[in-house]
C-alpha cells in the first residue's frame, strides 16, 4: 500500500510527498526485518498498528512523523529509522524545537550502538561504496551528436537565409553578369564537392570564389554546409576548418565562434572551445544555447560553479531548456547540492521527458540520497539507451545490494560485466556487494569480493582496507595482515590501517607489535583519543606503567577539549564513540 501512494504521488510529479512515503516505508521494512532476526523482543501492539494506519493517512503530521520517531527510538531500539523520521518532521516543522532534541537523542543513540557491541563491533556496520560521479556526470554533460547537429543546423539555416536575402536584394543582385559568372561556376563545384565528401575539392573550389570576389553571404553558406557536412562524416579537422573560415570571414557574427566551440568541444580540446564559446556569449549574450554549451565545458574542466552561473543564465534566458536544466542538475550534483540537482533533473524531464541523460542523473542523485525507488524508477527511464545502459546495470547491483537482495545483485552484476567488464562502476558495484556480504557475517566471501577489486585496482586504498578487515573478522589473520600493510604502503600518512594492525597483533598476543602500531597511530593521528588509549593498555600490558599513564591522560584531555567544543550533532556523536574506549573497534575507512 505505500508503494502505491509513491507511485501515485510520483506520477502527479510531487517528489517531495513520494520521498517522504519511501522513507516511511524503508523504516516499515527495516521493522519487519528487525522483528523476525534471531533473539528479537520487538512486539507490534494495536496500538502501533493505530499509529502507522494514522500516519498513512497523514504522512506528513510532523507530530505523527515523532510519535512514530519516538516508537522507533525508545520501544523497537532502531535509531537510524527513528533519525530519519525526525529528519522527516523537521522539514514540514522547523521551528519545533523538541524534534532538534530528538533528532539529537537518535544520533547518539547511534553512536552507542555502534560502540556497545562487543568485539570487532566497528564493522558491524557495512563500508558503502562510494562512487565518483563527477567523471560520470561529465559524460551526460558533453554536446551529445544530435543536439551538435541541431545546433549546427539552425546556423547553416541562419546563414543560407542571410545568403537569400543578399541575392534578392543585396551586392549579388547588382553585380554584372561577367562577374557573376567568374565566382558562380567554383561555387557550383563547391556544392557538387560538398555532396561527394571530397572537402578538399569544396575548399579549392570555394577558395576560386573568393578569390573572385564572391559575396560574404554566398561564401558564408557554402562554409557553413562544408562544415556541416565534414562534422556528419566525422571529419572533424575540415568542420573546424570550414567554421574557421566563417570566422574569419565574419568575426562580428556569433554562428562561427560558436560553431567553432562546438567541434573543439567535439575533439575533447576544452581550453579551445571555452575560448570559442566566451566570445560567442560576449558577441551574443542572449544567446541561451551558448549559456548552455559554456555549463557543459565548464563541467569538463571541473569548474562546477562556473557551469551552476552558465546553465542558470541559460535558463534566465529561456525558461523551458531542458538541457540547461539537464547541465545545472550535473553541476549541483558535483558539488553536492542532491536535493536542488534532483529538482533541477526533475525540471528537465518535466520539459523533455524522453532526455534519457536528465533520467540517469535524476537515477544517480536519488542512489546517492538513497531513495532506492526512485533511482528504481529513473534509470528503468533510461530504457536501453546505450549510453547508459551499463552504467544503469551497474547501479541496479548496487542498489540490490544495498536492499539486501544479493542474488539480484549478483544477477545485475554478471550482467553488467558482460556488457562492460572495465566500467569505471565495477569496483563500486564490487564493494557495495561485499559490503552486503559483510553485514550477513559472510566475511570470507566479502573478502574475495573486495579481492576482485584489488585484483584489477591494486591502488585502491579503501579496498585493501575493506579486504583486510573481512579477512580479520574471519579471523585470517596472515592476510588480513598483509592487506593492512600494503594499505600502509598506498597512504604511509594515514593512521587507520596501523590502528587495524594494533588490533590484531592485540588479538593474537603479540604485544609490542601492537604497541608499535599505536605508536605509529598517534604520531599520524596525534589528537585521536582512541589511539592514544590504545596505546596506554599496549604499554600496561607490557609493564611499561609510566607511559601508560601518560598516554591515559592524553586521552582523557582529548575527549573533556571535545566535549568543551562540542556545540552540534557530529561533535556529539565523536564524543560517545570516545567515551567508551574500552571497547576494541576495527576502524574501516
Amino acid at each position: 500500500m505505500w508503494v502505491d501512494l509513491v507511485t501515485v504521488h510520483a506520477m502527479k510529479r510531487d517528489m517531495f510527498s513520494a520521498k517522504t512515503i519511501m522513507a516511511i516505508h524503508e523504516g516499515i521494512e527495516q521493522l519487519a526485518a528487525a522483528r523476525t532476526a534471531p533473539g528479537s523482543n520487538i512486539v507490534i501492539t494495536q496500538s502501533h498498528k493505530n499509529l502507522f494506519e494514522r500516519l498513512q493517512r497523514s504522512f506528513n503530521n510532523p507530530s505523527l512523523l515523532k510519535e512514530v520517531g519516538t516508537a522507533y527510538l525508545q520501544e523497537f531500539r532502531l535509531p537510524a529509522v527513528a533519525l530519519k523520521h525526525f529528519d522527516l518532521a523537521r522539514q514540514f516543522a522547523p521551528k519545533d524545537r523538541d524534534i532538534e532534541q530528538l533528532q539529537k537523542s537518535a544520533a547518539l543513540a547511534m553512536a552507542r550502538q555502534v560502540t556497545d557491541l562487543a568485539g570487532h563491533s566497528g564493522l558491524s556496520e557495512a563500508v558503502h561504496s562510494k562512487p565518483e560521479v563527477s567523471s560520470l556526470m561529465r559524460k551526460t554533460v558533453r554536446i551529445n551528436v544530435g543536439e551538435a547537429r541541431r545546433h549546427l543546423d539552425e546556423s547553416a539555416d541562419e546563414l543560407g537565409r542571410q545568403q537569400q536575402i543578399v541575392r534578392k536584394s543585396g551586392p549579388v543582385k547588382k553585380t554584372s553578369q561577367r562577374l557573376l559568372a567568374d565566382f558562380k561556376k567554383p561555387l557550383e563545384l563547391a556544392s557538387r564537392m560538398i555532396k561527394q565528401t571530397d572537402f578538399a575539392g569544396a575548399f579549392a573550389a570555394l577558395d576560386e570564389a573568393q578569390k573572385n570576389d564572391a559575396p560574404i553571404e554566398e561564401l558564408l553558406a557554402y562554409y557553413s554546409r562544408l562544415g556541416l557536412a565534414a562534422f556528419d562524416n566525422d571529419r572533424l579537422v575540415e568542420a573546424l576548418d570550414a567554421f574557421v573560415l566563417t570566422r574569419d570571414l565574419r568575426p562580428d557574427a556569433v554562428e562561427g565562434w560558436f560553431n567553432c566551440g562546438l567541434v573543439y568541444q567535439r575533439a575533447g580540446q576544452e581550453i579551445d572551445a571555452l575560448a570559442c564559446y566566451l566570445e560567442a556569449a560576449r558577441l551574443g549574450p542572449g544567446n541561451p544555447k551558448t549559456w548552455c554549451n559554456l555549463s557543459s565545458i565548464r563541467f569538463e574542466m571541473g569548474n562546477y560553479e562556473e557551469a551552476e552561473l552558465a546553465a542558470r543564465r541559460a535558463i534566465e534566458l529561456k525558461n523551458d531548456y531542458a538541457r540547461a536544466w539537464d547541465n545545472l542538475a550535473a553541476a549541483l550534483s558535483a558539488m553536492n547540492k542532491l536535493p536542488e540537482a534532483a529538482e533541477a533533473c526533475q525540471q528537465a524531464i518535466r520539459i523533455q521527458p524522453s532526455l534519457h541523460s536528465a533520467w540517469f542523473k535524476y537515477g544517480v542523485v536519488n542512489f546517492q540520497l538513497e531513495n532506492f525507488l526512485m533511482a528504481l524508477e529513473a534509470f528503468n527511464m533510461t530504457g536501453d539507451n546505450p549510453d547508459f545502459f551499463t552504467y544503469v546495470l551497474y547501479y541496479l547491483s548496487m542498489i540490490e545490494a544495498r536492499r539486501g537482495e544479493l542474488d539480484l545483485a549478483l544477477q545485475k552484476l554478471a550482467q553488467a560485466r558482460s556488457a562492460d567488464p572495465e566500467n569505471e562502476l565495477e569496483s563500486s558495484a564490487l564493494k557495495e556487494i561485499a559490503a552486503a556480504f559483510t553485514k550477513i557475517g559472510r566475511y570470507v566471501t566479502a573478502a574475495d569480493f573486495y579481492s576482485q577489486v584489488t585484483a584489477k585496482r591494486p591502488d585502491d586504498f579503501s579496498a585493501w582496507l575493506a579486504q583486510g578487515t573481512a579477512f580479520h573478522r574471519a579471523e585470517r589473520n596472515d592476510e588480513a595482515r598483509a592487506a593492512y600493510r600494503y594499505a600502509t604502503q598506498l597512504q604511509p600518512e594515514n593512521s587507520v590501517p596501523w590502528h587495524n594492525l594494533g588490533i590484531l597483533a592485540s588479538d593474537e598476543g603479540n604485544l609490542e607489535e601492537a604497541r608499535d602500531c599505536f605508536q605509529r597511530e598517534v604520531e599520524l593521528a596525534p589528537d585521536d583519543a582512541k589511539a592514544w588509549y590504545d596505546l596506554g593498555v599496549a604499554l600496561q600490558k607490557l609493564g611499561q606503567d609510566d607511559e601508560s599513564s601518560e598516554a591515559m591522560e592524553r586521552a582523557e584531555q582529548l575527549v573533556k577539549s571535545l566535549s568543551r567544543r562540542s556545540s552540534d550533532l557530529s561533535a556529539a556523536l565523536s564524543i560517545v564513540r570516545r567515551l567508551n574506549l574500552g571497547e576494541r573497534v576495527l576502524k574501516t575507512e
